[in-house]
């Protein structure tokens, strides 16, 4: 499996999320024939005590994060909760969920939707009018069509925005009412067509909310949800602006440290927190049908919009409900959420076949090199899965090679429907793409950072199964023609066919090529006899330094301190584009002077081809990086 870069967890690892309750890994024979699932362990207290006591310390152990807290709620009571580990590494604080608060990230997208929800039920907003109707003029789309449903389900065709800076970085902060009115997302498919993870669309939701009600959005989320359920030490507050008064963990990266505190702009998206006690009341609600304590907390038709089917790409596959995903579907579906900060990662799941529940909180990375590898593995995701495992374990999907089968038509490359449409954020597309190839045995190969296996065996009508029995994808077809695939682990995205010229792939290609054409401007053989001769020499080292110093910070910020990676985007940094945007009128001048040496005789022929060579491959290089928006100016 391709190794994943542990960067951009709020570009990256939301599109990773969906995979926490996938089921455990099985050796590769054992999927080609149905692999029946595991007899369940009777969810009770002492069953719930001894999973978060001992299961789950034994899982911090194994990932090496700094701490994990956990809850569990089941025949409609709160059963067991822990916590484990240090909520400070440098302090060797103890983490503790019974005086502790923990922001949700993007679990914070449920508590949106519920309150978005008590409106549609009063009658106050349409799940399908134009959301047009319901915004302030200056706030409108200039897409028409998009509607709450389209909000709710990640079903808007936007583009994935970037507003998350750094607390420190005051200037950039914006209020939800600053992000409705002066963020629109670029249009990258028609509403309803493929889902995409959208913090934006989460956002709007909730500002809607607000206009619709006439009350700020995080009093309204507190009359609405946080006040009926007794959730009432939770609520939508900046994490840096709660550190002063309220008790919070710190974060913490892979090698210790703690990185600074975000802004998260579109507050309705990511800015809740809560303790483990709010967390089970809510799941409490959601699984009790808005009832808690013996008394309505909810409309009744509020857990139920938020738990059913409401987009789907394919009935074999999990599907989104309203501010949830499932996490498994199947005949024992598992619903829920999971968010992502930099170095604080949470998830709740929902098993309503059992009538149980799980909040889990992690602050900060996994430092085991097996799980750090794939977030996909991480010990929230672990936590979460060992959870399904244990009491509603279901059979995992099988598959049978086809060795007659023609498997032409699934073959190319395919990019992540979240990307963003300009700027350094395309970063994601280089990080989530797949490369679908025929095994030559009846399997497809499938290669990419988000993938579960490399090996897939047909299930029939365009559907694939995971040797490993982990995961599971769907061909989606328009016209008669693929034109993307969708993966079981992550209903809130597919991954869109691309095009030879615009795969990442044959940009890969392209770039390694020039990259060694660069190279060669470093390296003289014969000693320069004149001053043209010199500054060709000097130019085309120039150009060449300029395009590896562009790779030399990308590779630094991916693989050495992924954080910087995320710091210089959020914070619109010119590190990722300074260099290939000083390389961009480099290029131009040693392409000047090549044609000038063609054009008067000068330099050697050889000299004159390989200046030539240099220019094209510097120009080439620097397209593929404006492709991605490494460019400053042309992004």
């Amino acid at each position: 499996m391709q190794r994943v870069p542990r960067a951009l967890p709020l570009l990256a690892a939301p599109l990773m999320i969906a995979a926490a309750l996938l089921p455990g890994a099985v050796p590769a024979a054992a999927a080609v024939g149905a692999v029946p699932a595991a007899e369940p362990v009777p969810l009770t207290a002492e069953s719930a005590r001894e999973f978060v006591d001992t299961r789950v310390a034994e899982l911090l152990e194994e990932h090496g994060a700094p701490g994990v807290a956990v809850t569990v709620v089941g025949g409609g009571e709160q059963l067991a909760s822990a916590s484990h580990g240090y909520s400070d590494l440098a302090e060797r604080t103890p983490l503790d969920h019974t005086a502790q608060v923990f922001p949700l990230a993007s679990v914070s997208k449920s508590l949106t939707a519920a309150a978005v929800l008590t409106l549609v039920d009063s009658g106050e907003i349409d799940l399908h009018e134009d959301v047009n109707a319901y915004l302030p003029e200056d706030a409108r789309l200039a897409t028409d069509g998009i509607t709450m449903h389209h909000l709710l389900t990640h079903t808007a065709g936007f583009e994935e925005l970037v507003d998350i800076p750094f607390a420190s970085d005051t200037a950039a902060h914006l209020t939800l009412d600053g992000v409705a009115r002066t963020r629109e997302p670029e249009q990258l498919n028609e509403p309803g067509r493929f889902p995409a993870y959208s913090n934006h669309g989460s956002g709007l939701a909730g500002f809607i909310a607000q206009e619709v009600s006439g009350v700020p959005f995080d009093e309204f989320v507190e009359q609405a949800v946080l006040g009926p359920l007794g959730m009432e030490d939770s609520g939508f507050v900046q994490v840096h602006e709660a550190r002063g008064s309220l008790d919070l963990p710190a974060f913490h990266l892979a090698d210790g440290s703690v990185p600074e505190d975000l802004h998260v702009s579109a507050t309705p998206a990511g800015a809740a927190l809560a303790t483990t006690d709010d967390m089970a009341r809510f799941m409490l609600a959601m699984l009790g049908g808005g009832e808690l304590d013996g008394e309505r907390v909810l409309p009744e038709s509020v857990p139920a919009l938020m738990t059913d089917r409401q987009f789907e790409v394919h009935p074999e596959l999990a599907s989104i409900g309203y501010g949830t995903y499932q996490w498994r579907g199947g005949d024992s579906p598992v619903v829920g959420h999971g968010g992502d900060l930099v170095g604080m990662h949470t998830a709740y799941t929902l098993v309503p076949a059992i009538g149980a529940g799980l909040f889990v909180a992690v602050n900060g990375d996994d430092t085991s090199p097996e799980t750090q590898a794939n977030p996909l593995l991480d010990l929230r995701m672990a936590v979460a899965s060992a959870f399904s495992e244990t009491f509603a374990p279901q059979a995992l999907p099988s598959g049978e090679a086809d060795p007659g089968a023609d498997l032409g038509p699934y073959t190319g490359s395919y990019i992540t429907s979240r990307r963003a449409g300009s700027g350094p954020a395309q970063l994601t597309v280089l990080l989530d793409n797949l490369v679908v190839r025929d095994g030559g045995d009846g399997t497809l190969s499938v290669g990419g950072g988000m993938v579960l296996d490399d090996r897939w065996l047909p299930a029939g009508e365009g559907r694939f199964v995971a040797e490993n029995g982990e995961d599971e994808l769907v061909f989606l077809e328009e016209d008669g023609e693929v034109v993307a695939l969708a993966t079981g682990s992550n209903p809130t995205q597919v991954y869109e066919r691309t095009s030879f010229l615009t795969s990442p792939l044959t940009h890969g290609v392209a770039a390694a090529a020039s990259l060694l054409v660069l190279f060669t401007a470093f390296v003289q053989f014969r000693r320069a006899r004149d001053r043209f001769t010199v500054a060709a020499r000097v130019l085309g080292s120039l150009t060449a330094l300029a395009c590896y110093t562009g790779v030399g910070i990308l590779a630094y910020g991916l693989f050495v301190a992924p954080h910087k990676v995320e710091e210089w985007v959020f914070g619109g940094s010119l590190m990722l584009t300074a260099p290939l945007a000083a390389a961009v009128p480099l290029t131009l001048a040693t392409a000047a002077v090549a044609a000038t040496a063609w054009a008067r005789g000068r330099l050697s022929t050889a000299g004159r081809v390989h200046l030539s060579l240099v220019a094209v491959a510097a120009a080439v290089f620097v397209a593929v990086g404006a492709q991605y928006g490494f460019v400053w100016g042309l992004s």
